[in-house]
């Protein structure tokens, strides 16, 4: 009699047990895994943000830094701000050229721009280019120092000493940034030219005396009496 071997299978409960372990072990991998992708994204919104911010921050620095007193020709104010909106004369260096740029930095719709005027002398019709910097931002504040902190800046013919602008996220974060400018520049002292000839009050004229004023007076009956040895 021959001895036939039987195969034996698995049963319905192992193959349910199987199912269940590798259910589970799929379950944890798919969250570690979704973890690890929501982390990456919140990483690259983050350096995304940040990357705004320090390029804002970048532009804002050189602008105020080379902060210039020269006014539109179709516009008298050197330095103007409307609202959350600031109006400047900066220096800007294109293909190895520095020449001056007229920008504009202001709020809307919770972006920063900042506008760009094709030249500084621009007729009144030709609008800025409107380049957005920042996104997600709820507010925008500025001051401005001169001799003191002011919250707003009405002298349009002068220049502020320091800018202080304070950012107000939408998460709610804030972002204080105080930047030194130039200010008012001194007049520069004028040489004299050939030719020129000093001031006629101050040199002295032919003949006179020097004033009686000036010279030292003897009051009599003052004046110490001399030694006399014996």
């Amino acid at each position: 009699m021959k001895n036939i071997r039987r195969q034996r299978g698995f049963t319905l409960l192992e193959i349910m047990i199987a199912l269940t372990i590798f259910a589970v072990i799929s379950t944890l991998a798919w969250q570690i895994l979704d973890g690890a992708m929501r982390t990456t994204s919140a990483t690259d919104a983050s350096a995304a943000k940040l990357n705004e911010l320090q390029r804002a921050w970048s532009l804002m620095e050189r602008d105020f830094f080379q902060l210039q007193a020269r006014a539109p020709r179709n516009e008298p104010d050197l330095f103007l701000q409307e609202g959350d909106a600031v109006e400047l004369t900066t220096l800007n260096g294109v293909s190895g050229t520095v020449q001056l740029e007229r920008v504009r930095w202001r709020l809307e719709k919770g972006r920063v721009y900042r506008d760009v005027w094709p030249v500084i002398d621009s007729p009144a019709d030709v609008k800025p280019e409107e380049v957005p910097i920042i996104s997600e931002v709820k507010s925008m504040q500025w001051r401005f120092y001169h001799n003191g902190w002011q919250k707003s800046w009405d002298d349009s013919a002068h220049l502020p000493d320091g800018v202080e602008l304070t950012l107000t996220m939408e998460n709610g974060d804030s972002w204080r940034w105080v930047f030194t400018t130039p200010g008012d520049m001194p007049d520069a002292a004028v040489a004299p030219q050939p030719g020129d000839t000093p001031d006629a009050a101050a040199a002295p004229q032919p003949g006179a005396t020097p004033d009686a004023a000036a010279a030292p007076q003897t009051v009599a009956g003052n004046a110490p009496a001399p030694d006399v040895k014996s």
